[in-house]
């Protein structure tokens, strides 16, 4: 089965650095095989026989034993990445004003984000899609940024509990994941 595996809180400034180079060769010396990463930010593919279960389970044992700190992960087959991102919005990644985000939901997401983000969010500043594993987000980047809601969720347990990728970076690991 192929996987997309995402690693969140990585490789931000100078804090948590994880060489890619050398988490896919940890990864293939587990027994993961075709590792392969795009850019620096947390974004693995493999393939391997193991079930889900078994191939979170050697991905934790490898972040736990080569990394000082804890990596919150989330892997994802290939059909759950197409279905998910098929439930994209219609405007999400429409407007080149906007800033546009998929918030991957991590194994720990708690259910009650979803109540709490709908009660907060900011519906002049922002325009959001909950669905079970991703939130699709579209939010003021430029001009009312601080207004949005998105510009005040860090911190939060939704923003510790999902992993961001960016309109054209969920878009590439779409693409990249149906290639292999």
């Amino acid at each position: 089965m192929d996987y997309l595996l995402l690693l969140r809180g990585i490789n931000v400034g100078k804090n948590k650095r994880v060489p890619m180079a050398d988490l896919r060769s940890a990864l293939t010396d587990a027994g993961l095989t075709d590792v392969r990463s795009y850019i620096n930010s947390g974004n693995l593919f493999f393939t391997t026989n193991h079930s889900q279960p078994i191939a979170e389970k050697m991905i934790a044992e490898v972040l736990t034993n080569n990394f000082d700190f804890p990596i919150p992960f989330q892997i994802i087959t290939q059909p759950d990445l197409l279905a998910a991102v098929q439930q994209a919005p219609s405007w999400w990644g429409i407007d080149s004003n906007l800033r546009h985000n998929a918030l991957f939901k991590l194994p720990d997401y708690n259910p009650d984000n979803d109540l709490w983000l709908n009660e907060h969010v900011t519906a002049d500043y922002d325009q959001i899609k909950i669905t079970p594993t991703v939130i699709f987000w579209s939010s003021a980047f430029k001009v009312n940024a601080s207004r949005s809601f998105y510009a005040k969720i860090a911190g939060t347990p939704l923003y510790q509990q999902t992993s961001t990728r960016n309109y054209n970076t969920t878009r590439k690991l779409q693409q990249l994941l149906t290639e292999n």
